[in-house]
């Protein structure tokens, strides 16, 4: 299994082109890739002027999206050569180089009304993902805000398996790719609620909320 640093490596050698990439694909792992960025905004539901943090900002295909709409954006993202292509496409995102699955920075420590992400949490296995989510609610979520990610991901456990069976070639071994059915019963242990949009053969958006009193299963 590929380790951190093999996968810091990737994706600064992936950086300079990966634009081009993500764009390119009309099949796994980035069809509909554009269409899923649309729905993270629209379902963000954003006003001018909200706090935004975007998680594993990348070269800044989403965060630049909700500049445009005069949110004040944080970036968040291990690799410092991604961040180099996102600080030249767009100056004003507040850009952070942190490892989500090390020591939060400081200057992350504040609520933000919208948590957002697009292509990263595959990067992370099942209980990986809730914890970090679980992380992200309690401290960087401000208490109406909400958490929209989109990502490789599929309706049902076997829905994924057929698109591998489709897909196996192209299909990443040291990726996680979500299952709605599988997670959406494990937002309920980090204080979430959430629904899902299927945007595209392989990609998704998942919404999530805090759970409120009437909603606590205790």
């Amino acid at each position: 299994m590929e380790n951190r640093e093999d996968r810091s490596r990737l994706f600064a050698d992936w950086a300079a082109r990966y634009d081009r990439s993500v764009r390119s694909e009309d099949r796994f792992p980035f069809e509909g890739y554009e269409r899923v960025l649309e729905e993270i905004v629209r379902l963000a539901a954003v006003r001018t002027r909200m706090r935004v943090l975007d998680i594993g900002v990348g070269t800044g295909n989403l965060a630049k999206r909700f500049v445009a709409r005069n949110c004040t954006v944080w970036g968040v993202d291990f690799s410092a050569a991604m961040l180099r292509e996102c600080r030249g496409k767009s100056p004003r995102i507040k850009l952070v180089e942190a490892d989500l699955l090390g020591d939060w920075p400081s200057e992350l420590d504040q609520a933000f009304d919208r948590v957002v992400s697009a292509y990263v949490f595959h990067e992370f296995d099942l209980s990986t993902k809730i914890v970090l989510l679980g992380r992200l609610a309690r401290r960087s979520l401000a208490s109406d805000g909400r958490i929209v990610i989109g990502d490789i991901a599929f309706r049902s456990i076997p829905s994924r398996n057929q698109a591998y069976g489709r897909w196996k070639d192209l299909w990443d071994e040291q990726e996680h790719y979500w299952a709605a059915e599988e997670v959406m019963p494990c937002f309920e242990h980090v204080g979430l609620r959430g629904r899902y949009l299927q945007v595209s053969s392989c990609g998704g958006v998942f919404v999530l909320e805090r759970i409120g009193p009437r909603w606590h299963c205790g």
